[in-house]
């Protein structure tokens, strides 16, 4: 993420500050200012926006600060949300500051870091869930035959869905593929963690087709 990727909300989660780089980042908004006092439902779906809202109060009502991890632009990312000073803003609220987490694995205190289910695909939005299942296990770096033994599926079946996967990212090598998922840190989930996240996708895929 480039630049400082943060943001305040007040207990309404309505936005009242964000960094240029958060603004960036959200599309709908020509101008900084026309950003302010919209809430997470006008840039989310509404599963996405209240798994976070959900997490945001638990913050408010705690007063202290939560991370979690989330799949947004197709990249992990670190999120950890504040609670706001009340004296010194006058209100309750939170401020989330996002960072890029693409590591190689989780380990330690990581494993107790919740990781929201409602993903933000971006380039990934063209692939199907099964497809998503596949291309994890193509980011921890397991053959076909691997990927079909885990997933209960054919050699066959597993090669057509790489091949699609191949089409759809335009990808031209199992080696370019490993890479850009890599990059993303698709590998570091667990497997349980991404079956949410793709599960996740498909409540959301659903949400917008609801919307259309």
């Amino acid at each position: 993420m480039p630049g400082v990727v943060a943001v305040a909300r007040d207990a309404d989660m309505r936005l009242f500050w964000c960094t240029p780089a958060f603004f960036r980042l959200t599309l709908g908004a020509e101008k900084q200012e026309d950003m302010m006092g919209t809430t997470l439902r006008d840039i989310l779906t509404d599963s996405a926006a209240a798994e976070r809202e959900a997490l945001h109060h638990e913050v408010i009502k705690t007063q202290k600060a939560i991370s979690h991890y989330q799949f947004s632009d197709d990249i992990r990312v670190l999120a950890t949300v504040f609670p706001l000073d009340r004296e010194a803003f006058g209100h309750d609220g939170i401020l989330a500051v996002l960072k890029d987490a693409p590591v190689d694995s989780r380990t330690g205190s990581e494993e107790q870091i919740q990781v929201l289910s409602s993903p933000n695909l971006y380039e990934l939005h063209v692939l199907s869930s099964r497809e998503l299942e596949v291309l994890h296990h193509i980011a921890k770096g397991l053959s076909t035959g691997d990927i079909a033994t885990q997933l209960s599926r054919s050699n066959k079946t597993v090669e057509k869905q790489v091949n699609s996967i191949h089409t759809k990212l335009k990808t031209h090598s199992r080696a370019e593929l490993v890479r850009y998922a890599t990059e993303r840190g698709i590998q570091s989930f667990t497997d349980e963690d991404w079956s949410s996240i793709v599960e996740g996708a498909r409540r959301v895929r659903r949400e917008l087709r609801e919307q259309a």
